[in-house]
């Protein structure tokens, strides 16, 4: 509750769990969303964590930007700080130390995110060549089955996430 709303005796609203600004008792900045920091290398696969762990959070929007900044006379106000403060922390613990010191000063869950889909978001031609290649000299080997099966999958689910293969969207397919 902010000062003013405390001299003035109005309670804050209190939020939803699926609400994007409620923050549960057990988050804290310190919290590791992703096992693995991106330190400039495999951003799709990094991506895809983070989004899955902001998902889980009802976080999603104040990354995408389609959560809005309430007025700061607003009770949700505080909340939003809040938030935006501990979604930065998230991201930022979730980068390597080279990373993070360059979007460290952003006020903004989207700005950062934006600058981070910017550099390392483009497709990468040269890492798709070599999935691609990598798929084209895939043998079983002395692998089992299920490792073969393993590595196949994720050297296809990177080739689509690097190439950034366009999807039909058309009804005639």
């Amino acid at each position: 509750m902010n000062f003013a709303m405390a001299v003035q005796g109005i309670r804050p609203p209190q939020l939803e769990p699926t609400n994007p600004l409620y923050i549960h008792p057990s988050d804290n900045p310190g919290l590791p969303l992703v096992a693995n920091l991106f330190n400039g290398e495999g951003f799709g696969n990094w991506k895809r964590s983070i989004m899955i762990a902001f998902s889980a959070k009802h976080k999603i929007a104040l990354i995408d930007g389609s959560s809005v900044c309430p007025s700061s006379t607003s009770p949700l106000y505080t909340f939003w700080q809040r938030n935006i403060a501990m979604v930065l922390s998230w991201l930022l613990n979730s980068l390597s130390e080279n990373i993070r010191n360059n979007v460290l000063y952003f006020e903004t869950v989207k700005e950062l995110w934006n600058d981070l889909e910017e550099r390392f978001g483009q497709s990468n031609k040269a890492r798709l060549f070599q999935v691609q290649k990598d798929v084209s000299c895939l043998s079983e080997g002395d692998l089992d089955i299920a490792s073969y099966y393993t590595k196949a999958k994720q050297l296809w689910d990177e080739s689509n996430t690097v190439g950034g293969i366009p999807m039909c969207t058309c009804t005639k397919c």
